[in-house]
């Protein structure tokens, strides 16, 4: 899972091209301009998995993505320096089951030259659609609230890792009435994720728009991703509460070649017949699913408060976690 930094080095914006560090001895201490990427390369055993560690010269760290370590393939980081990150010399390791280090290197860091092109600006994610339904509970005075919103990467060349979204709910005096959070570990590059969730509001107070803080934890170079794919998706009426969504259900595909899903957070976005969000879920599925197969998956949780007849099309997103067949 990603890592946020670990100081307060706020990442900037990251070059096409980057210098490469590796845990092979180098000739020469590489050089990394403010705003461009260090690449890491490490081997390691099957099945490891590895994170590197970045300490720059005034002891601040940056930590990159966890990643699992497959056979005969090394593993590679592009962790972008921070245009506000010290000049001077930095030292970078991985380390794997967070017990050994298996890469170490060094590398310094070099300030902007005059005239040289701007490096490309660091992703943006920005919320494309939002809606919800709000229900008044039967017994008490809160209410059930469900909402769904599609956050799009706008950038084609940069992953956007560890989003953390904040979703307050406002009611029409401008008092917020409840907030709900959210950490999405990828959204890749040119990629949209449906965000979709719900909560418990302590009151009946009718919600009258949402309001976003959306903030990145790390970026990096565009990278392949795998994810799996879904068929025959439906959505289910509520056994006993006519009139309600009860659940999402459908078919998971992995078609990723020579690799097990094991697990998957489902998150569900609900649309209307105009495709606007009315509200969102979300699901899990937990046992193995080797490469070429299919299984059921039931979404359940979230959508109660969503009106049957305005919800016809689920849209889903997957965070998605794999495991080498052999």
């Amino acid at each position: 899972m990603p890592h946020r930094l670990l100081a307060t080095l706020t990442i900037a914006a990251l070059a096409l091209c980057a210098a490469t560090a590796s845990a092979a001895p180098a000739a020469a201490t590489p050089t990394i301009t403010r705003g461009h990427a260090l690449v890491i390369k490490v081997r390691t055993k099957s099945g490891e998995a590895c994170t590197p560690v970045v300490t720059y010269a005034d002891h601040t760290m940056q930590m990159g993505t966890t990643k699992k370590a497959r056979s005969g393939e090394a593993l590679s980081w592009s962790l972008l320096v921070p245009r506000t990150a010290p000049l001077g010399a930095g030292k970078w390791y991985v380390r794997c089951a967070w017990f050994h280090v298996v890469g170490q290197g060094k590398f310094v860091v070099t300030a902007v030259k005059p005239g040289t092109a701007p490096a490309e600006e660091a992703p943006r994610v920005v919320a494309d659609k939002q809606g919800f339904s709000q229900r008044p509970d039967r017994f008490g005075t809160g209410s059930s609230f469900s909402y769904g919103m599609f956050l799009r990467n706008t950038s084609n060349t940069q992953d956007a890792q560890n989003v953390y979204v904040l979703v307050n709910m406002v009611a029409a005096s401008g008092e917020l009435i409840g907030t709900a959070t959210r950490t999405i570990p990828l959204i890749a590059a040119g990629q949209t994720y449906a965000l979709g969730d719900s909560l418990s509001l302590r009151t009946q107070v009718a919600v009258s728009k949402l309001e976003l803080t959306i903030r990145l934890g790390a970026h990096q170079l565009k990278q392949p991703h795998n994810s799996p794919e879904f068929a025959n998706v439906r959505i289910v009426p509520a056994q006993g509460d006519p009139g309600f969504v009860g659940e999402v259900d459908g078919e998971v595909l992995n078609s990723t070649p020579a690799l097990t899903l094991t697990n998957a957070k489902l998150s569900i976005v609900l649309l209307d017949a105009a495709g606007n969000p009315v509200g969102g879920g979300t699901g899990y599925t937990f046992a193995p699913l080797p490469s070429g197969s299919r299984m059921v998956f039931l979404a359940t949780s979230g959508f109660n408060a969503v009106p049957l007849d305005r919800a016809l099309t689920p849209v889903v997103s997957a965070e998605p976690a794999y495991a080498s067949a052999g």
